[in-house]
């Protein structure tokens, strides 16, 4: 009697061992990683402006009249305007409603020139004005042609925000502030200048692999007053094409 007794309380102990350990070996969900884009990051990028402040040829006109009387017909032509920057940052590790968000430093060069011409009178011509509106004996007026040079460089503190699509194409956004310095040059003076810039753009990203990234988009920038002379050039609605790459450390 003892002996079945035994028999029958080993085969319960069994029967509950066998029970718990098919529960323990129910593994836990592993936690979600937290966001991250990689780290430290480099890159730069290369765009042309498609103009040159709203006000450009209004401001080349006023100068040029301090040498000579110059009529409405100021033409801006062969604009050519480039645009160079480098950037370091680093990711945030965070994200925006579901956006990646970095932080990045960027050094930037605005480069370019334009050719001004125009008709022109100078101070003593326009005292011999005929009521008819041409000097005696003149049906037209004098001719012009100048080289306006314009050197701009910005340094601005910038948030970026990208979030990947399909397959290593995504979208990106940037936004960013600071302080441009500039320098024109007009009929051989030199005209220094600095104040607020602003800047932003969006795109399309590609990322090749883990640290290689190219990016191509529109950028808008604004810029507080470029002083030439007495007056100021408004670059308050300036768009630019741009392509870059960037390394991820």
């Amino acid at each position: 009697m003892k002996t079945k007794t035994m028999i029958a309380l080993a085969s319960c102990i069994t029967a509950t061992a066998f029970a718990g350990t098919s529960e323990m070996v129910i593994p836990a969900p592993a936690p979600e990683p937290s966001p991250s884009l990689g780290g430290w990051f480099v890159g730069g990028t290369y765009g042309q402006l498609d103009g040159l402040g709203s006000n450009f040829e209004g401001v080349l006109e006023d100068e040029i009249g301090s040498d000579f009387i110059a009529r409405n017909n100021i033409q801006v032509t062969d604009f050519d305007f480039d645009l160079y920057s480098l950037h370091i940052g680093r990711d945030l590790g965070t994200q925006f409603l579901g956006i990646d968000v970095a932080a990045y430093l960027e050094v930037a060069y605005l480069t370019g020139d334009a050719n001004v011409s125009g008709n022109f009178l100078t101070p003593s011509q326009f005292d011999n004005f005929d009521s008819n509106g041409f000097l005696d004996g003149l049906d037209s007026f004098g001719a012009f042609s100048e080289t306006v040079d314009l050197d701009i460089l910005p340094i601005t503190l910038n948030i970026k925000l990208e979030r990947n699509l399909v397959a290593g194409l995504g979208v990106y956004g940037t936004a960013g502030a600071g302080y441009a310095f500039s320098n024109v040059e007009l009929l051989d003076e030199s005209e220094r200048d600095g104040g607020f810039y602003a800047q932003a753009s969006a795109g399309l990203l590609y990322n090749i692999n883990q640290s290689f990234e190219v990016y191509g988009g529109g950028r808008w920038l604004y810029l507080e007053s470029v002083g030439i002379g007495d007056s100021d050039i408004e670059l308050d609605n300036d768009f630019a094409w741009e392509a870059g790459v960037r390394y991820n450390f």
